[in-house]
């Protein structure tokens, strides 16, 4: 997904960094979970993000794993690094979006993307959603709603976004870059 909609982003005119979040699983856990062993290896090659690096970017699109109907500890805890730029309101007034994904449906796409959304307003950033800004959001199963993009993956991570979630994701990276242009020029 995040990858869909880096190349939204792309075509929309952006310059994208792709960043993760640092795993805060122990090893020896993710070893013995052919899920999370999965997702390590697709993400391995992707640079850790620095919680204050976020303040140089004009626009930033988070994107978590659902963990009971809310963001995965890991985008939690980058988001709680980040008491010092809200104290200083160093971003406000940026562009922001959000995505998920699930391992069934109706395992919570919704609630993470709205619950992600919250420190985002206390930050006092701009919420770009999804809405029903590409065909697919309001008839495909998987990848979307109207607050972001979403998938689900399998209960072992291993179901790949599809072409409509891939569709849905890129259009809403092309809209992101479209706002922010909008702001920031």
């Amino acid at each position: 997904m995040a990858q869909a909609i880096r190349r939204g982003a792309e075509e929309g005119g952006a310059k994208v960094h792709l960043k993760r979040a640092p795993e805060l699983v122990p090893q020896e856990i993710i070893d013995g979970d052919e899920g999370l062993k999965y997702g390590a290896e697709l993400q391995k090659d992707i640079t850790v993000v620095n919680p204050n690096d976020l303040q140089d970017y004009d626009a930033i699109i988070f994107g978590s794993p659902t963990r009971y109907g809310n963001m995965a500890a890991q985008m939690k805890n980058v988001i709680d690094q980040t008491g010092a730029l809200w104290a200083e309101g160093k971003l406000v007034n940026k562009i922001a979006g959000v995505f998920s994904s699930t391992a069934t449906p109706h395992g919570g796409q919704e609630t993470t993307n709205i619950t992600m959304m919250i420190p985002l307003m206390h930050h006092g950033m701009i919420i770009v959603p999804q809405g029903y800004t590409s065909p697919g959001t309001s008839t495909n199963y998987g990848g979307g709603t109207p607050y972001g993009p979403s998938t689900t993956t399998g209960m072992d991570g291993s179901r790949q976004p599809d072409e409509a979630d891939l569709t849905i994701a890129e259009d809403y990276g092309k809209r992101i870059a479209e706002v922010t242009k909008r702001f920031v020029n």
